[in-house]
């Protein structure tokens, strides 16, 4: 069950991160169009999906580090 749970969570969080990403090159091409100047990807988006990056990889080596051990035991 547990298994379940990250594997769920491992992809929800991918696709949020995925979806944070594209949405914000495609608000920037949207913008670079309509005003004609050249618009840069938002940073604050790239900060966010380093953190979400970040805490899913701890939330996942957690796991299967406190497997490992267990399984050891």
């Amino acid at each position: 069950m547990k298994d379940k749970v990250i594997f769920t969570l491992s992809v929800m969080v991918g696709l949020a991160i995925i979806t944070a990403i594209v949405g914000d090159y495609v608000t920037a091409a949207l913008e670079t169009q309509k005003t004609g100047e050249q618009v840069e990807v938002s940073a604050e988006v790239m900060t966010l999906v380093q953190t979400a990056l970040g805490g899913l990889i701890g939330i996942i080596g957690g796991y299967f580090g406190a497997k490992g051990s267990k399984d050891k035991d």
